[in-house]
C-alpha cells in the first residue's frame, strides 16, 4: 500500500516579503496609471479636434482599463496575502513557543 506525504511549509518572512512586494508593485502601478493620465492630458491639448478627441479616447481606454484590471488584481493578492498571514499567526506563534519550549528543555 503506498501512502501520499507532502510537507506543507508556512513562512512568515515569506508572506511578510510577499505583502511588501505586492505593496510595492501597486505604488508602482499608481504611478504608471499617474504618468498615462499626464500624457493623455497633453496628448489632449496637441490633439482638440473630433477626430483627436476619438483617438484620445481609445487611447484611455486602451491605456486605462488594463492599468484599473491589473490595480484590482494587485489589491485582491494583497488583500488575499494579508488575510493569510493573520489566519496563520497563531500557528507562527505557537511554533515559536513551541522552539522555545524545546530549547528550554535541552
Amino acid at each position: 500500500m503506498s501512502t501520499l506525504k507532502k510537507d506543507i511549509v508556512l513562512d512568515q518572512e515569506a508572506f511578510d516579503a510577499a505583502i511588501r512586494d505586492f505593496s510595492e508593485l501597486s505604488t508602482k502601478l499608481d504611478s504608471l496609471n499617474n504618468d498615462v493620465e499626464q500624457m493623455l492630458g497633453t496628448v489632449k491639448k496637441g490633439f482638440d479636434t473630433p477626430s483627436g478627441r476619438q483617438l484620445v479616447n481609445l487611447c484611455e481606454t486602451r491605456l486605462r482599463q488594463p492599468l484599473d484590471a491589473q490595480k484590482t488584481v494587485l489589491q485582491v493578492i494583497s488583500q488575499t496575502l494579508a488575510s493569510a498571514k493573520t489566519s496563520y499567526q497563531t500557528v507562527f506563534n505557537e511554533y515559536e513557543e513551541l522552539q522555545q519550549l524545546i530549547k528550554n528543555i535541552k
